[in-house]
């Protein structure tokens, strides 16, 4: 208290109010006295000073920034730069990693994983790099990567703290995707948003084609723009309201984000959260009738999104040999060896076009494989490291089936389904960094929900005076 009033006092001394005055006076005159350079100059030298300040005293608002960011404005862009918003938080997070006290524990199998897949990317671009071009991409990615290291080394409080910031920021990103299907069709909506970035040419409505363009159905983008980005959003979402939320709102959000799944009409999101669904059907210790019932609850909810046009048409046109999409990735996939020809030691490089330009990969038909696009990118070496995350995380994910507690089941079953679907489906993992974020927080809640369920295993374990005495021999 003593301090406080003597900070409180330093503040009411009038030559400290008139310093403060006088910067902030100065500041303003130089930002708007010398042009649109200037001002840009006074506004980093502010928010540097600002994000410093932020990383010594409180360095969570940097992570609880990024969880906002990351759920509600994943696209989004700082207002007069073309620095995109979860980037300098993605920083922050990683101060908060070395400056926030961490907890005593040993590190995690996962944690050595990521790191793995850190150095090996690393190497590759030191060998393929040629310009500034490829340490921007690396350092970007490094960043939002290093988040999930940022995540796993947070106390419990926290972590979950994160994640229902996350969860609630993504309910704005759902809701804003399904108001614009059901009364926005043109996204005129966007126009409120235009400031952080989505400008007209980037937020166009995105289409499902079927019986050879013939058909078409609206696919719901939400605030990520693209419909499979969006289905990655959701499906991470889901898995983490599932954890950090309960009762009725665990209830009503994850209504919301299975309606919002379903209209992006991403085959590989939904099929994760299927196929991780029947898992749990599968492998978790339930009881007879819950398992009844929640056969039900799939039976009721698959009935429901069939009976949308959309969603039937989606689904059907899956398994038709005139589907675009499959095809596509078919072809990719069967020319990788020869595209590979000669790099798969350290990948073909990381600033490639098709790495910045949406359109020309498309028409390049770069492979939409995680594992193999990270071969592309980095070499044979990172995509092992990458293998290695998967492979720990699915082995964790079993474990956490097997546990006692359904939503980490069914966490552990939606890893399980996104490791063996989206990310054999699909690319943005890898290749869009926003995505790669995703990845990492469910990276990240994986490894507390394995701590939590061995420290669970340890608390319920008997102790040597619980165990029964040995009968002595007579």
């Amino acid at each position: 208290m003593v301090a406080m009033n003597a900070h409180l006092g330093q503040l009411g001394n009038p030559k400290s109010s008139a310093a403060i005055l006088a910067v902030i006076v100065g500041l303003a005159w130089l930002a708007t006295s010398f042009g649109k350079l200037a001002l840009l100059g006074i506004v980093a030298v502010v928010v540097l000073g600002v994000g410093i300040y932020v990383g010594m005293r409180h360095p969570l608002w940097f992570l609880y920034g990024l969880a906002v960011v990351t759920g509600a404005l994943p696209f989004g862009y700082f207002p007069g730069v073309h620095v995109p918003l979860y980037l300098p938080f993605a920083f922050g997070a990683i101060v908060a990693l070395f400056v926030h006290p961490r907890l005593a524990r040993p590190i995690h199998p996962m944690e050595w994983s990521i790191i793995a897949l850190l150095v090996t990317s690393t190497v590759s671009v030191i060998v393929t790099g040629t310009g500034l071009g490829d340490v921007i991409q690396i350092v970007r990615w490094a960043a939002v990567t290093l988040v999930a290291l940022a995540l796993t080394n947070l106390s419990t409080e926290h972590l979950e703290k994160f994640g229902r910031i996350f969860v609630y920021a993504t309910v704005f990103n759902a809701v804003f995707g399904l108001y614009i299907v059901a009364f926005d069709p043109n996204q005129t909506s966007f126009k409120y948003l235009r400031i952080f970035g989505y400008a007209a040419q980037y937020t166009t409505t995105r289409f499902a084609f079927a019986e050879g363009g013939a058909e078409r159905s609206m696919r719901l983008g939400g605030t990520s723009v693209d419909p499979n980005a969006e289905g990655i959003a959701l499906v991470v979402a889901i898995a983490v309201a599932l954890v950090v939320l309960t009762g009725w709102q665990r209830l009503v959000v994850t209504a919301i984000f299975v309606v919002s799944l379903i209209l992006t009409l991403s085959r590989a999101g939904m099929f994760s959260v299927i196929g991780g669904a029947l898992l749990v059907l599968a492998f978790h210790s339930m009881r007879a009738r819950d398992r009844g019932w929640s056969i039900a609850a799939m039976v009721a909810a698959a009935s429901a999104a069939l009976a949308i046009p959309e969603v039937r048409s989606r689904f059907l046109n899956s398994f038709k040999s005139d589907d675009a999409g499959a095809t596509s990735r078919i072809d990719a996939i069967r020319e990788f060896p020869d595209t590979m020809a000669g790099y798969w030691l350290f990948g073909k490089g990381w600033n490639r076009l098709e790495f910045r330009d949406g359109q020309y990969a498309f028409v390049l038909n770069h492979v939409s494989n995680a594992p193999l696009l990270t071969i592309y990118r980095g070499g044979i070496f990172t995509g092992l490291a990458f293998f290695a995350i998967m492979l720990v995380g699915c082995v964790m994910s079993y474990r956490a089936i097997r546990s006692n507690s359904f939503p980490w089941a069914v966490y552990g079953g939606i890893f399980i389904g996104f490791c063996v679907i989206a990310l054999q489906l699909d690319h943005p993992v890898v290749g869009i960094p926003s995505a790669t974020l995703k990845f990492s927080i469910l990276l990240a809640f994986l490894v507390h929900i394995d701590r939590e369920r061995r420290a669970d295993q340890l608390r319920h374990a008997p102790t040597d005076s619980q165990q029964t005495p040995i009968p002595a021999a007579h």
